[in-house]
C-alpha cells in the first residue's frame, strides 16, 4: 500500500474526488466497502474518504484482496515511469521485464540469473521497493492482460489464456477464479465485440494528457513491421485523442509475444510518462515558452527493437544540442526534444 500520509494522501483524495486524469496510473485506489480497486478518474460514484485505500500499483491493491473495476478498467491504465524513477535499477528493471513477460514459462532464478544476482537478493528487492512478490507481479499483468482480450476481443478462452502468459488453459482458470471470484467466460457473457478483420487484433494503448501526437508522429511511422522472439508481424498505431489512448492494430501472430509487443510499444511511444510533472519542470527551468508550444511532448523510442529512450538519454549525435539540455536532468532527453523541435521550425 502507498505510505500516504498528510500532504499525499491529501492530494490523492483530491485527485480521485476531481476524477484528474493526470494520476492516472500514478496509484490506484482501493474501496473497502466493495472490494474492488479503481484508477483515479474512475466515473462511479465516488466513495467516502474513510473507504478508501491507496495501492501504488494493480499488483499491491490485488494482493491486498481487492478486484479490478469492471468500470474504469486498471488494466487500461498507463503506467508510472516516475514511480519506477524512485525505486533502486535493480527492482526497476525487474519490473519492466515482468511486465514484458520474463516470467511466462520461466522461474524467478532464471530472471535473477540474467539480472546478476541471487534469487533471494530479486525477491527482497522487490518486496522491499515494489511491495509485491516477483510472483505476484507477474500474475498481475497476466490476468489484467487476459481481462483485457476477453472483454475487447473474441479470441477463444485457450488463445487468451497463452496469449497472457499462462502455460495451460486450466491454470488460467484456476488463477482467474481464485482471483476475481469469476469464470473467465463470465467477464464476456452479455457483450458485443466486434470480430477481427484481416486476421488482426484491435487493443488500446492509454496515454496521461497531454501528448503532442504529431512531433511524434513525425519521427514514428505509423505502420511497421516488428520481430519478437522469431515471431513476426505488422503493427498499425493511431491517436485517439478524446480518449487519451492509442489505437493499435496488431498481425495475430504476434499473439503469442502480446506481453513483450504491448511494454515494447509504451516503450517507443513513451506512454508512461508523467507530462505534467515534466513540463512543470521544464517550465520552471526557462522553456515554458516550448512547453506551451508542444504541451506533453515524447521522447520517441525505436520499432527496431522495440526500445524506448531514457529521461536522460536523447537519441542524437547533436553535442551542442544535449549540451544545451544538459541544465534540465533529470529530464533532459524531453528538453532536447524541445529544442530540437523548436530548432527545426527555425529553420523553415
Amino acid at each position: 500500500m502507498v505510505s500516504a500520509v498528510g500532504d499525499q494522501r491529501e492530494a490523492y483524495q483530491l485527485a480521485v474526488d476531481a476524477r484528474d486524469p493526470r494520476f492516472d496510473g500514478v496509484f490506484y485506489v482501493g474501496i473497502t466497502t466493495t472490494h474492488v480497486y479503481c484508477r483515479p478518474c474512475c466515473p462511479s460514484r465516488l466513495a467516502y474518504d474513510r473507504h478508501r485505500r491507496f495501492f501504488d500499483s494493480a499488483a499491491a491493491a490485488e494482493r491486498a484482496g481487492f478486484r479490478p473495476c469492471m468500470r474504469c478498467r486498471p488494466e487500461l491504465a498507463p503506467g508510472c515511469a516516475t514511480a519506477l524513477a524512485a525505486v533502486s535499477r535493480l527492482a526497476q528493471v525487474a519490473s519492466q521485464r515482468i511486465a514484458a513477460g520474463a516470467l511466462n514459462g520461466r522461474s524467478v532464478a532464471d530472471l535473477a540469473r540474467e539480472l546478476g544476482v541471487s534469487e533471494r537478493h530479486l525477491r527482497r528487492a522487490l518486496e522491499r521497493e515494489v511491495r509485491v512478490s516477483p510472483l505476484e507481479l507477474a500474475q498481475t499483468h497476466r490476468l489484467l492482460l487476459a481481462k483485457r482480450l476477453i472483454v475487447d476481443t473474441d479470441l477463444p478462452m485457450t488463445r487468451v489464456a497463452y496469449a497472457s502468459g499462462f502455460q495451460s488453459l486450466r491454470r488460467f482458470n484456476t488463477v482467474f477464479r481464485a482471483q476475481y471470484r469469476m469464470a473467465p467466460s463470465a467477464l464476456r457473457r452479455g457483450r458485443k465485440i466486434a470480430g477481427r478483420e484481416d486476421g488482426s487484433l484491435r487493443l488500446t494503448l492509454a496515454y496521461r494528457p497531454p501528448l503532442a501526437w504529431d512531433s511524434l508522429a513525425s519521427v514514428l511511422p505509423r505502420e511497421a513491421k516488428v520481430a519478437i522472439d522469431g515471431q513476426r508481424g505488422i503493427v498499425a498505431v493511431a491517436n485517439s485523442a478524446a480518449d487519451h489512448q492509442l489505437v493499435v492494430t496488431i498481425s495475430e501472430s504476434l499473439l503469442p509475444v502480446l506481453m513483450p509487443l504491448i511494454a515494447g510499444l509504451r516503450r517507443v511511444f513513451d506512454l508512461d510518462a508523467e507530462p505534467a510533472v515534466i513540463d512543470a519542470h521544464l517550465s520552471a527551468g526557462g522553456l515554458e515558452d516550448l512547453v506551451a508550444r508542444w504541451p506533453g511532448a515524447r521522447v520517441a523510442g525505436s520499432f527496431k527493437g522495440l526500445e524506448g529512450a531514457q529521461p536522460d538519454d536523447f537519441p542524437t549525435t547533436d553535442k551542442d544540442l544535449l549540451a544545451r539540455a544538459e541544465r534540465w536532468r533529470p529530464w533532459r532527453a524531453y528538453a532536447a526534444r524541445l529544442l530540437e523541435l523548436a530548432g527545426q521550425l527555425d529553420h523553415r
